[in-house]
């Protein structure tokens, strides 16, 4: 019977965080395809038909691991890979029930060793190469199985298995000298105690979880020409489902380019690129390279390998009215294409749009700040942060603002219409959304943002400029409520809307009088949006 040490309980992947430069970082994998190709070096074609299996939170990109020998690359986990940025004296282990994997266990019965498959994770992919070459991949294994359970059933394992043609498939990942598969039965304090890395002390001890891992272990083939190859890596518990092990999988590191076309409606646009990286330490993302584009042309050198995102801003005053957008046709990083380095295959060319509102006269404005507590100041302006102005029914950018060195900004040639906003920061997800209406020629303020660890969320209620219209006080009761709700006003009201969370209307009633009952059993259990003609719209919670 296994003994069990303390257990963290950690979030699955942050979106962003903070850490020391011996940290390692861990993002989800959004293009496993584009990671893969990475890791392949100058190999840079011929990956198809990828696929894993397992679950998704077991398989994450890693980077800044430069202190274990591996900087950047993939990591497959029998747990939970972002669990490995906690000291060494903490407990991981999680049972997730994932199928016994058959490679692990006809090895295990070839070599006599433990048969039995727990928690397995797989990456599978073709690769025809288009040079014949020698192919070498460096990596790390590191488990919570050691020290305790060396040489015992508990014998976690890794496999790297090539096959040529649809052949039997060969294992490359064995001990330096021998075709021995590496688990925890053949690298340890034991046995080839020269691969083994003790971390129950030492400068990783305080940051990376696993008891101990190797050292840097190279598996190679000879890629030739005109043959196809079926890849697959694994790594699973053995003999029961707890005591995490995972492979860190090393990218090809070298310093690359990134060249492309830029036009604004078809034209050589001029303006300012930044490219941003996942590994940042700082509070929130900042451009790793500024470039100026220039006659619709730009080069942007030396960037290490990784994954990047890249947002091109057009010249205002030669293109006025011109929309922000990422690479390659996107208006904020969440749905924009990743550039993975040294891999990238595709052209790395983007086309702007120009908005067609110049002549409408109303306006958005508001103040965005960032949550520094944690450095015991209060909360600070942000600049240059892009605020978007979104259709609330189309979803088009109708508008953009970066804000001001005071966290200022203002929005204007709004036509009157539903709206809300999107504030984007790289790699800082929003945790809440602000809806209002503009009416024609209206002045929108209060639309206040604030950036803190979790997400974006609204600091205020957008409301209309005094001299236009004063808000509507009014209450709903009971909130959250399951079938029935009152909503009291001061004063009439000429409609009542019930909005979806994305700002879409579900039902417009026609009040009469300042109390108006509504039957809400019809709507599922969710969070909504009420409003009262061009009131700030208040949340309802449905509950069933």
């Amino acid at each position: 019977m296994k003994h069990v040490k303390l257990l963290l309980t950690i979030t699955l992947f942050f979106s962003y965080s903070q850490f020391s430069h011996s940290q390692l970082v861990y993002s989800s994998v959004s293009n496993l395809q584009v990671l893969i190709t990475n890791i392949f070096g100058v190999q840079c074609q011929g990956i198809s038909n990828v696929g894993i299996q397992g679950i998704q939170p077991q398989i994450a990109r890693f980077e800044n691991g430069a202190a274990l020998g591996v900087n950047s690359g993939l990591v497959l986990s029998t747990g939970l890979p972002n669990m490995s940025n906690a000291p060494s004296g903490v407990f991981s282990s999680y049972n997730l029930g994932t199928p016994a994997d058959p490679d692990i266990i006809l090895y295990g019965n070839l070599t006599g060793q433990g048969a039995y498959s727990y928690d397995a994770v797989s990456v599978h992919f073709d690769f025809t190469p288009i040079v014949s070459d020698t192919i070498r991949f460096n990596y790390i294994f590191a488990s919570e199985e050691y020290p305790e359970y060396s040489m015992t059933s508990y014998t976690d394992r890794f496999l790297f298995l090539v096959s040529e043609n649809g052949g039997t498939p060969v294992n490359i990942a064995q001990v330096p000298g021998t075709n021995i598969p590496v688990e925890i039965n053949s690298i340890n304090q034991f046995v080839n105690s020269q691969y083994y890395v003790d971390n129950s002390s030492g400068p990783n001890s305080t940051n990376f979880v696993f008891d101990a891992y190797t050292v840097p272990l190279q598996a190679k083939f000879y890629a030739q020409v005109g043959n196809t190859y079926h890849i697959k890596l694994v790594i699973s518990d053995v003999e029961d489902g707890i005591y995490d092990s995972a492979i860190f999988l090393d990218e090809q590191e070298s310093n690359n380019d990134i060249s492309g076309d830029l036009t604004v409606n078809g034209q050589p646009a001029e303006g300012v690129l930044e490219i941003f990286n996942f590994v940042q330490d700082t509070v929130v993302a900042i451009p790793v390279e500024t470039v100026n584009v220039t006659n619709g042309s730009y080069l942007a050198d030396s960037l290490p390998t990784g994954l990047y995102h890249v947002r091109f801003t057009p010249d205002p005053i030669l293109f006025p009215g011109s929309v922000p957008l990422y690479f390659a046709t996107s208006s904020t990083w969440t749905s924009a294409d990743a550039i993975g380095l040294p891999c990238f295959l595709s052209d790395a060319n983007i086309n702007a749009d120009t908005l067609d509102v110049l002549d409408a006269t109303g306006s958005v404005s508001g103040t965005i700040v960032v949550d520094t507590s944690y450095l015991k100041s209060m909360n600070v302006p942000f600049e240059r942060a892009l605020v978007l102005l979104k259709n609330a029914q189309t979803h088009e950018t109708r508008g953009f603002a970066f804000t001001a060195s005071d966290g200022t900004y203002t929005i204007n040639h709004v036509e009157a219409g539903s709206y809300y906003l999107l504030v984007d920061v790289p790699y800082i997800p929003h945790a809440d959304t602000l809806f209002f209406n503009v009416p024609v020629s209206g002045e929108v303020l209060g639309a206040d943002y604030e950036i803190i660890t979790n997400g974006i969320t609204g600091n205020g209620t957008p409301y209309l400029s005094l001299n236009e219209y004063k808000e509507v006080q009014w209450s709903i009761s009971p909130n959250p409520a399951d079938k029935m709700i009152e909503i009291t006003s001061e004063k009439e009201v000429e409609m009542i809307q019930i909005l979806a969370i994305d700002g879409a209307v579900v039902a417009e009633i026609n009040p009469n009088g300042l109390k108006t009952s509504l039957d809400i059993n019809y709507l599922k259990q969710g969070i909504y949006l009420i409003r009262l003609d061009q009131s700030a719209p208040k949340r309802l919670v449905v509950t069933k």
